[in-house]
């Protein structure tokens, strides 16, 4: 997408391919109005909302049984390891066969495996881990496959993955409220197994849209790095690991300081004032028109938010902490839509559904390697200083991103993107990918 530059800031040469949006106008209503793509984005958000309520679950689950915290991290790891490890490989696929295919298989799966370990028994721990793991491999690619279709789009690109990034943060709060709820009416057990179901609905929903069967990644020669053979995603998914350290450090960090200060219960409030930010920003984001380029915006963005991540090292109580989360969350969303943006940019032809798979990836393992050095910082020296940590992971990650910002770009001899052309009349077919109505 070509931006003017700002009068405050000297001229930058911007390496983005997209067309201006329309500065009039809600840009997510121009996103929403493109019939084409109401389908998947329904069946997407179903199949992608109980992600995060079976991984609460599976902690519930295994401490219900009275295995303990242990056991339960044991199950979770594998259930972690197995989507952190294998995501990329299924990826890989659907650039290659298609996504009907790989949805169908790992809609039917993931909730199989997981329906399996409901009725394994509690002292049979190999099955247990090994239907975790499986049921970890086998999570459906609907949140790349959905980016994917976003990522074809001739305009709206922009606000589309805005749109994203709202959803991201509706998916944080909204897991855990539907596992309270099932918890209410139910059991652990029937938790993992409604959310199996909806991911695996949500999967099959996706497949059957004409959007996603008429999908097709650019035929391109495989090789061993896939996706990785883009030097510019490489250098993205280092500024990413930085981030996704911070966060890990953050996800361990704020329980102990809400049991520091006495109330171990406020923690679901903590997490939900920091998601209600993350929405209140990513719609304010979306609302308006982006004048920078992307790779200037997302290094600036970095280095707010490490600013506002500070923040958590003057609060003195949960309620405090509770607003330091809310105003630094504003920025999440903002930074995480130009974050898609760049790796739809920096991915390689083919290879688009396998870029954004790489993303998550990396936050799975960045995540749980700033978990592992919170715990020890928060042992050794107090939450103040798991607080400064996460502080400097962002700020490196912002300074990766200022010192390789012209560089977010697609490997040589890549076209301009790795999404069909927007010049091919067929993608303006009432069957397939096209502009919102009117465009």
């Amino acid at each position: 997408m070509t931006h003017a530059a700002s009068d405050t800031w000297p001229e930058e040469p911007s390496t983005e391919t997209d067309s201006k949006p329309p500065p009039a106008g809600n840009r997510f209503l121009t996103v929403l109005s493109d019939k084409a793509m109401r389908a998947p984005l329904l069946w997407s958000t179903v199949g992608r909302f109980p992600l995060y309520l079976v991984t609460l679950a599976l902690v519930v689950f295994a401490t219900s049984r009275g295995t303990g915290y242990g056991s339960a991290g044991l199950l979770l790891a594998c259930y972690t390891l197995g989507g952190a490890v294998l995501a990329p490989v299924v990826a890989r696929r659907v650039d290659v066969h298609g996504q009907t295919p790989l949805l169908l298989l790992t809609g039917v799966v993931h909730p199989l495996a997981l329906i399996g370990l409901v009725c394994t028994a509690s002292d049979a721990r190999i099955p247990q881990l090994v239907c975790a793991s499986v049921a970890g491999a086998t999570i459906p690619p609907v949140s790349g496959c959905v980016r994917s279709l976003w990522s074809a789009l001739p305009s709206g690109r922009e606000a589309a993955f805005s749109l994203e990034a709202v959803l991201s943060e509706v998916f944080v709060i909204g897991g855990p409220l539907l596992l309270s709820a099932v918890l209410f009416w139910g059991t652990p057990a029937t938790a993992l197994v409604v959310g199996g179901l909806l991911a695996g609905v949500g999967a099959i929903g996706f497949a059957t849209t004409q959007a996603s069967r008429n999908w097709r990644a650019e035929e391109t020669e495989s090789d061993l790095l896939g996706a990785l053979r883009s030097p510019g995603l490489v250098r993205l998914l280092a500024v990413l690991v930085c981030a996704a350290v911070s966060m890990g450090v953050f996800n361990l960090v704020l329980p102990a300081f809400a049991e520091e200060h006495g109330s171990a219960d406020s923690i679901g409030l903590i997490f939900g004032a920091w998601g209600v930010g993350g929405l209140v920003g990513g719609l304010w984001y979306g609302s308006r028109t982006r004048d920078w380029p992307a790779e200037r915006t997302f290094a600036i963005g970095l280095l707010i938010l490490s600013a506002f991540t500070a923040l958590p090292l003057l609060a003195w109580d949960n309620w405090s902490m509770g607003v330091a989360l809310a105003l630094g969350g504003v920025i999440i969303a903002p930074v995480t839509a130009v974050e898609y943006e760049l790796v739809a940019r920096t991915a390689p032809s083919g290879a688009i559904t396998e870029a954004f798979t790489w993303v998550i990836t990396v936050n799975v393992v960045g995540t749980a390697v700033g978990a592992q050095l919170g715990g020890l910082l928060v042992s050794a020296y107090g939450t103040w200083a798991a607080f400064v940590a996460a502080v400097a992971a962002l700020l490196a990650g912002a300074a990766i991103a200022f010192a390789v910002r012209h560089r977010f770009t697609a490997p040589a001899g890549t076209p301009g993107s790795a999404h069909p052309d927007p010049a091919d009349p067929e993608l303006y077919d009432s069957t397939t990918l096209g502009p919102p109505d009117g465009a």
